[in-house]
């Protein structure tokens, strides 16, 4: 499999089953742990419904290497070696080697979004209280208050006979790279086993899998534009669904009639994501950290909030 421009994906380190990561998933700001997260998973597509909504390729032999995209230390060589973004732990090298590899990739996922995911009553009951809950006065009064990012599954590498292999003790300013030769050097490597390259550095085998697990993902960042509702409606560009939002039960000085707030849900536009930094550069962060817990104590009380005071 030659290195073709896979930029949008991510590497992960341990494999998701394939009817847990799917086409059309969402999931609430940690996309780089998917599972952990708030998600949604949407319904397995058939073989027939694939053929209609989504770009498939095969491929045999395929290596992905995944790193921080902001290490100036990484370096690639082979033309078969796919340079990826690493989903998560930032501070290690990762190498998946596959026997076989599926590359999925919805062709209009604006479409699918509007006619699939929002079609779905799961779906639309879990957005409503995630985002009803990210525009409540607990969320929107804290100091680092931001739009919530919910994240639109777009595109999977689905891959069989895995093995990971994962750099040990890399220093910031030293790399030996990643190479053909390393990859074979690991290939009779046992789990736990390693191959050292000098420098106080070396590769490790940590894991095989022989079932097909999703390894990497491409994601589309949801535009929720939150509204007030006047007695003209909503003026402007209108995205493929408008879904009214709860009433604040986080604020006892809130009146607010039904269908008052409402959010519009869409896609971003490509141009204008940036999930290179998000992954990067939010992992870890205090502001990160700080309002995902503010964000999932205003969730868990939406969720044990009679249904009458929501309304």
């Amino acid at each position: 499999m030659g290195a073709g421009d896979d930029s949008t994906f991510f590497l992960y380190g341990v494999g998701e089953r394939p009817e847990a990561l799917t086409l059309g998933s969402l999931v609430l700001e940690k996309y780089w742990q998917p599972m952990n997260a708030r998600h949604y998973t949407h319904e397995l597509l058939s073989e027939k419904e694939l053929q209609e909504h989504a770009y498939t390729t095969q491929a045999d032999n395929v290596v992905f290497h995944g790193a921080s995209r902001i290490s100036p230390s990484v370096s690639v060589e082979g033309g078969d070696i796919v340079n990826l973004g690493l989903a998560y732990n930032k501070d290690l090298e990762r190498v998946v080697v596959a026997a076989k590899g599926t590359r999925m990739i919805l062709k209009d996922p604006e479409a699918f979004l509007a006619n699939s995911v929002l079609a779905s009553q799961e779906a639309q009951k879990k957005l409503k209280l995630w985002l009803s809950a990210a525009h409540s006065s607990y969320v929107l009064n804290f100091k680092f208050a931001r739009r919530p990012k919910v994240w639109l599954l777009t595109g999977l590498y689905l891959l069989e006979n895995t093995r990971t292999i994962v750099s040990r003790g890399q220093s910031a300013g030293i790399s030996a790279g990643v190479s053909s030769a390393i990859i074979g050097a690991l290939a009779g490597v046992p789990v736990g086993g390693s191959v050292s390259l000098g420098v106080g550095s070396s590769w490790e085998m940590a894991m095989e899998i022989a079932d097909p697990h999703v390894w990497a993902a491409q994601y589309r960042l949801l535009d929720a534009r939150f509204l007030k509702m006047g007695k003209g409606g909503v003026d402007g560009v209108k995205l493929p669904m408008t879904m009214g939002l709860y009433r604040d039960v986080m604020s006892v000085n809130t009146a607010r009639g039904p269908g008052d707030n409402t959010v519009e849900v869409g896609l971003e536009d490509e141009e204008g994501e940036d999930t290179k930094a998000t992954s990067a550069d939010d992992q870890g962060s205090e502001e990160l950290e700080e309002y995902e817990k503010r964000l999932e104590q205003a969730i868990k009380i939406f969720e044990t909030a009679p249904k009458h005071v929501l309304q």
